[in-house]
This record gives structure tokens, sequence and C-alpha cells, in this order.
């Protein structure tokens, strides 16, 4: 028997965390362009998952909005901006490593109100 054989090791050197935030995406400076849709599968401080069918290729250069999760004053929501390229695809899911990222107040879209 091999020692450590039944070990996985661990190559990244940032932790990852599980969590399942909507995302949208859009390529920047390729053409045709492309965006879509997808739901993050685990963040770290250096790169994401997201797992959706999105025809994209490793080296895209991409601009995610990532719905965050919490409020700010606990009012106000939030998304996270993120420039990346992507540096891994499958099928159904991309990874892409964070080039800069930053936070914004999300837009809020009210009804217009007629007045007769």
């Amino acid at each position: 028997m091999q020692p450590n054989s039944h070990l996985i090791v661990e190559r990244r050197s940032k932790a990852r965390f599980a969590v399942q935030l909507g995302v949208r995406y859009r390529t920047l400076a390729t053409a045709p362009a492309l965006a879509g849709v997808g739901q993050t599968v685990n963040i770290s401080s250096r790169g994401l998952l997201i797992a959706c069918d999105s025809g994209l290729y490793p080296g895209a250069s991409l601009e995610l909005t990532v719905d965050w999760p919490l409020l700010l004053h606990g009012t106000t929501a939030l998304q996270l901006i993120v420039y990346c390229h992507v540096t891994r695809c499958q099928s159904n899911e991309f990874a892409v490593k964070l080039e800069r990222y930053q936070f914004r107040t999300k837009k809020r879209y009210t009804e217009a109100v007629k007045f007769a």
C-alpha cells in the first residue's frame, strides 16, 4: 500500500467557499459579444466557479455582475462587479481568475406612476 494514496491534495493557495449567488456575465473585446446568466458554485478571493451553459472559451475577458447577499446599512442591495478572464471551461460551468473588482449599489427599478 502506498503511503497517503487515499489523500486528496488541495493545490489552491486560497480557500474556496460554497456560495450560490446569481451572476450575469458579458464578454469584453470579443466579436461577437456573448452574454448570459448563471450561478456561482464557489468563490475565493482570487476566482469564481460559475455554473451555466456558456459557450465561453479559456482566455476570454469578462465582466461579471454578482448579486451580493448582504445589504449596505441593512437597506440597500449590492452587486459585486468583477473583471476577470476565463481559466477553464466545462460543458456546464466555467472558472475565472479575478483581475479587479468593486462593489456597487444595485439600481432600483420603479414603475412610472401616471397622474390623471
